[in-house]
């Protein structure tokens, strides 16, 4: 009976090892989206969680907007859409497409910053893919078809002139192949639109002509973290390098470090891949998401003098001390490529032949 149970451990430890390699971090994701519920490591304290950070210091701050959460079947792939709106918004709101990373394919993984992104008045679509026996083709059609089976169900609430997608890791890959359909096939976005890539995964079926055949008027983020050892910085600055310089593109990066408060408190703070997921600390997200996210929907969809100055000065901070947000104009990885679970270099990533970023 040993000898069948030593089999059998050693039968599905191949089995895993065969699998791994197979799946674009997805046992990683899961895993991590199981740690992030049961509270990260990482995490700053609780109590740093309500604090209140120093003045100056950009912070994402809620609307006045209560979540509705309507679910829509997806036809083509069996799986539920959630329709996130905004309680008694007045008229269409602008829409935001939101794709999630690897394995992480639960809303309330990502609960925090949809919640910011609808009592601020926007519309959020969670299509969700499958994390395994499907391609990665199947996976980006999983995707846009949830999108499109959102828009058929609930386009009533939707303002598609004024459409935003953010993508994280895996999802934040699949970024730019899903802006070719939205806003080029589509036209959506036509009265003002962003894209926001969280820790970027491999980008597949996105050339550099894919790149620059997006709207000019279409505004492009990313943002990577310091403390990130899953994906590569170099998919992020590479997709960054090789948009026309002529359009609004923007490079954040998030950084670890210790925030001190009045009174002589101190919140360590950790920005790594999981940063942007719920059970990670709401006040590292505040201080350099939601600022991004704040900044770039109302740069695109009520864009204003104020709006654009805002904007261009986030994470532009003078002075020593700590950031947790800052912009770089001409983003260099500072780790080699061997600290990365997903180098540049890696096979899987499609992007190479379009050189070196």
């Amino acid at each position: 009976m040993m000898k069948r149970a030593m089999a059998r451990r050693a039968a599905q430890g191949v089995v895993l090892a065969a699998l791994l390699p197979l799946c674009a971090g997805c046992f990683f994701a899961a895993r991590q989206g199981v740690k992030a519920l049961r509270g990260d490591k990482h995490a700053a304290p609780a109590a740093c969680d309500g604090a209140v950070p120093p003045r100056g210091m950009p912070v994402g701050v809620d609307g006045p907007y209560a979540l509705v959460q309507h679910t829509v079947p997806n036809a083509a792939t069996g799986r539920e859409v959630q329709v996130f709106l905004p309680a008694q918004a007045p008229g269409p709101s602008p829409v935001i497409l939101f794709v999630h990373g690897f394995g992480a394919d639960r809303w309330t993984l990502y609960e925090g910053l949809i919640r910011h992104l609808v009592s601020r008045g926007a519309v959020v679509v969670f299509a969700s893919y499958p994390t395994l026996d499907a391609t990665r083709d199947q996976r980006y059609d999983a995707v846009w078809d949830g999108f499109a089976a959102a828009v058929a169900a609930e386009g009533v609430a939707m303002d598609l002139s004024r459409a935003g997608i953010i993508g994280h890791s895996f999802g934040g890959g699949a970024v730019p192949f899903l802006a070719s359909r939205a806003f080029v096939d589509r036209g959506w976005g036509s009265r003002g639109g962003f894209i926001l890539m969280l820790a970027p995964w491999y980008s597949y079926g996105t050339s550099d002509a894919d790149l620059a055949s997006l709207p000019t008027g279409l505004i492009r983020a990313w943002q990577v973290y310091d403390g990130d050892a899953v994906n590569d910085q170099r998919m992020a600055a590479d997709l960054y390098a090789h948009t026309p310089a002529t359009a609004g593109r923007y490079f954040f990066q998030a950084n670890s470090g210790t925030l001190n408060l009045p009174k002589g408190a101190a919140c360590p703070l950790v920005a790594d891949h999981r940063t942007p997921v719920q059970g990670n600390s709401p006040l590292l997200q505040r201080l350099a998401v939601h600022p991004v996210v704040d900044a770039l929907a109302d740069q695109a969809f009520a864009p204003s003098a104020d709006t654009a100055a805002k904007l261009a000065a986030l994470g532009r901070q003078d002075g020593g001390g700590y950031h947790p947000l800052v912009r770089e104009d001409a983003p260099i990885p500072a780790k080699p490529q061997d600290a990365y679970r997903w180098p540049w270099t890696h096979p899987r990533n499609p992007r190479q032949g379009e050189g070196t970023p």
